[in-house]
């Protein structure tokens, strides 16, 4: 794609781009609407969920909507979102080590399922971490280092990462659930996010 690669005179390894997956690289919300629907018999499209947390939608306690996921085999039935191969491709062109960080560490077998998925969509990254359903990624973006580019849908994981030392730029990616928030930098598709890396390039 013709993407400019990092200088060869930077100290250290490479800095990181870091995905989100579910609802960024991942479609989960299709196949998690369905089920939700399914479960409580109530036909709410995605595009009115207005919050990251769905309790209020669906009137049903947090538990009972992970226990659905599991029993339903919600996170086994994600798809490719366009231009996710794309994102990740342009990402390691340029020099950057590639690593997904997901809120699927409530799952028992969240790890397994998460690499075997990456696997079947060809996806080569270089590091997952999983981090409890509502717990933070910002210690996660520490300990990877220098992070150039981090990108999610949840506003609730970005904020923190601002802070973070070594994490360059933040990117939230548009979503029904994110649309209050006006202060983080929105990026409305993956197409959007590829352009960005393309214009970047190796530099950091």
């Amino acid at each position: 794609m013709g993407v400019r690669k990092l200088g060869g005179s930077r100290a250290g390894p490479a800095p990181y781009v870091v995905f989100d997956l579910d609802d960024t690289l991942a479609n989960l919300r299709e196949h998690l609407m369905a089920a939700l629907n399914r479960r409580t018999g109530l036909q709410v499209h995605w595009t009115e969920w207005r919050r990251y947390e769905l309790v209020s939608v669906y009137g049903v306690a947090v538990e009972q909507i992970l226990a659905w996921v599991l029993e339903d085999e919600v996170l086994e039935s994600a798809t490719l979102e366009p231009h996710a191969h794309d994102a990740v491709t342009v990402a390691r062109e340029a020099g950057y080590r590639v690593a997904v960080v997901t809120a699927r560490g409530w799952h028992p077998r969240g790890e397994r399922i998460t690499r075997e998925w990456l696997e079947r969509q060809g996806l080569t990254v270089d590091d997952v971490h999983l981090v409890p359903a509502f717990g933070s990624k910002a210690h996660v973006l520490a300990r990877l280092g220098q992070v150039g580019h981090y990108i999610d849908d949840h506003a609730g994981h970005l904020h923190p990462a601002r802070v973070v030392p070594g994490v360059r730029k933040t990117y939230l990616l548009d979503r029904p659930w994110n649309w209050e928030d006006t202060t983080l930098r929105r990026v409305r598709g993956l197409d959007e996010f590829v352009r960005i890396l393309e214009r970047a390039g190796g530099t950091y």
